[in-house]
Order: C-alpha cells, then sequence, then structure tokens
C-alpha cells in the first residue's frame, strides 16, 4: 500500500464514520474533521521490535494534539507499513468541528497481512461508543463523555434504582 492508498482509506473509512454516527446521535456532525491518535498501549513492550518502539515514540509525541488527515498519514504510514488494526470513533463533535479518535495497534504491518474480512478500508474499523444508559432506538448526544455531571448523575440514579429493587425483592419475600 502506498501512502496515498492509505489517506484514501482514511478519508473514505471517515465518511463512512460520520454518516454511520450521524444515524445513531442527535447532534449535528460537522465534515470538518481533526483526529486523536493514540496507541493501543503508551508503554513499550518486549514483543515490540526497534522500528516499533521508534514509531511508538513519535505516536506518544502527538498525544493529546488533535491532528489533521496528511498529519495522521505522514505519523501512521512508514515505508509501506500501516498499524494492524484502527478502531475510530466519533470523539467529540460539535457544528463546526468533529474530533475523530484513532485507537491503534502499536505493531505496524504490510497491506497483505492486514484483515479484509472486517473492514472494506483495512485497517480502519468503525466504532461508536455507546454511553451506559443507551436505549435502543434511541439517539443520544455523542459528546456524553463530556459532560461530567450528567454522567455523575446517571451514576447515581443507577446506583439508587439498584439498592430500591434490592430491597424491594428482600421486603416482598415470604418467610414461612
Amino acid at each position: 500500500m502506498d501512502k496515498q492508498e492509505f489517506q484514501h482509506r482514511l478519508i473514505e473509512s471517515t465518511k463512512k464514520l460520520i454518516d454511520f454516527t450521524s444515524k445513531l446521535v442527535k447532534n449535528s456532525i460537522s465534515n470538518n474533521v481533526e483526529y486523536l491518535i493514540e496507541p493501543s498501549s503508551r508503554l513499550t513492550s518486549d514483543h515490540l521490535n526497534d522500528d516499533d518502539l521508534k514509531r511508538l515514540r513519535k505516536i506518544n509525541a502527538v498525544e493529546g494534539k488533535y491532528q489533521y488527515s496528511e498529519q495522521v498519514v505522514n505519523l501512521l504510514y512508514d515505508s509501506g507499513l500501516v498499524p494492524l488494526w484502527i478502531d475510530m470513533e466519533v470523539y467529540k463533535s460539535s457544528k463546526k468541528r468533529t474530533i475523530v479518535r484513532l485507537l491503534c495497534s502499536r505493531r505496524f504491518r504490510n497491506d497483505s497481512d492486514l484483515n479484509y474480512k472486517v473492514s472494506k478500508f483495512p485497517p480502519f474499523s468503525i466504532k461508536v461508543a455507546l454511553p451506559p444508559w443507551a436505549k435502543k432506538d434511541v439517539k443520544f448526544n455523542i459528546n456524553w463523555r463530556h459532560n461530567k455531571i450528567k454522567r455523575y448523575w446517571q451514576k447515581l440514579t443507577r446506583k439508587w434504582r439498584y439498592k430500591r429493587l434490592i430491597k424491594s425483592k428482600y421486603s416482598n419475600r415470604n418467610f414461612n
């Protein structure tokens, strides 16, 4: 795979991600996309070779920084090698900008080693992170992770409901 093909796959899978996510959320998702790159782990391991460790250091250097598609390609493409897998999801969105999170493997491989059964544009696979309170066929806010007050409130109400449920089970028991 050459650099242009990798960039084409990134752009096409991003379009599919935005289309798919738009059907599930109530937010409007912008086509102005930036990427947040995260390796599966930022720590070094024995199974990584020297080249993989060099690439991991480059990826760790841009931790928390948003990248454009050209920067992503320059960072994740290395002489025909790309991450073995890249999970992409809409991390944050507004009317002006969408942040797509790329969770990627630390191991880089040739195009022939990528799994074509999982995705039409390997190594990219599309994911949507659902909030814990999501209900089937009900649209949700894609920025749910960034609303800490709502997350805390949902956690408390789940805990209260669970306690009430347990209490009602024990109080409704018939002891003979």
